[in-house]
């Protein structure tokens, strides 16, 4: 059985990937800080990943066969802000984490964003050159450059994600879901184009990825693009609600204190390659995400989140 510690557990990615790991059979070491991560035979460790000490205490401890670094800081307008918080977390942690990964000899495999590319054109493959238009993505960036530098067997991969998330702060689709189900409007971006993927399609694809052994820089998102508005829409029509309360809106239009790139949609072609099969589209991740409710699973999610943790106190 292969182990494999999973940061940021108790995130929208972090906590989904945990589950469907233990589902396939994976020893799992779940790694959480601020919020706890409960879950039946899984292994949930506290620890403040931003401590060069006990990163490399939790590393050696457990010695997994795998790392993913799901746990960054993506509020992009906070970072904007804080820079220098930005870049410890989103690319000196993943630095250590590459560096203790390659000591204990397992591999690594670290989450970035498609925000990397500063949108003019879209559809970016992993051989287009990257050009962060924003304070998160340029130390989003360099916490690749500094993963592939520290490990020659690591894997990036580029998302965009959405899903179900046991945190109180919803994904895009479950904003947009709990303002039509309410009856309230819904402004959509018409002039921001991405290629959205569930998480949890991204989380087969990352054990998939790991079965393999593959390493380089991949992009996992949806197969096909589509712009803020549309998703929105798509949203609607997929839960049987009203479409028409999704409201076109230029992105220009809201106060925003970084810059979002306009186009950030990616090829999947390497990684479609790589694994014999397309990437879902959009519209079948949304009855995924439909059918998660229905089955129970996105209440499972949402079980798996505990108390939130004093830091501070945790770590004295």
């Amino acid at each position: 059985m292969s182990k494999v510690l999973i940061t940021g557990a108790s995130g929208l990615l972090g906590g989904i990937l945990t589950l469907e790991a233990r589902n396939r059979g994976w020893e799992v070491v779940a790694v959480y800080n601020t919020h706890a991560f409960h879950a039946d035979g899984v292994t949930s460790v506290q620890a403040d990943l931003a401590d060069g000490g006990a990163s490399e205490r939790l590393v050696r401890r457990h010695r997994p066969d795998w790392i993913v670094h799901c746990a960054a800081l993506t509020n992009v307008d906070w970072c904007e802000g804080h820079p220098d918080e930005a870049h410890r977390v989103n690319a000196d942690v993943p630095r250590v984490l590459s560096r203790l990964a390659c000591e204990v000899g397992a591999r690594i495999v670290y989450i970035s964003t498609d925000a990397v590319f500063d949108g003019a054109t879209g559809d970016y493959s992993e051989e287009d050159a990257p050009a962060p238009v924003n304070v998160y993505a340029t130390a989003k960036l360099a916490g690749e450059t500094a993963v592939l530098e520290a490990h020659l067997a690591a894997a990036v991969v580029r998302t965009n994600i959405y899903g179900w998330n046991m945190q109180e702060k919803l994904s895009l689709a479950e904003r947009i879901l709990s303002r039509l189900e309410a009856g309230q409007t819904v402004p959509g971006f018409t002039d921001v184009f991405f290629s959205p993927m569930l998480a949890d399609d991204l989380a087969d694809v990352l054990l998939d990825l790991m079965d393999r052994r593959l390493s380089g820089t991949y992009h996992v998102v949806a197969s096909e693009k589509c712009s803020k508005y549309d998703f929105a829409v798509r949203v609607a029509e997929v839960f049987g609600l009203d479409p028409s309360l999704v409201q076109p809106t230029p992105i220009d239009t809201v106060a925003l204190s970084a810059q979002r790139p306009r186009d950030a949609s990616l090829a999947t072609g390497k990684m479609q390659k790589s694994l014999g099969r397309r990437m879902p589209d959009v519209r079948s991740g949304l009855l995924r995400f439909r059918a998660a409710r229905g089955s129970g699973h996105a209440e499972e999610i949402k079980s798996c989140r505990g108390d939130e943790i004093d830091v501070q106190s945790s770590n004295r």
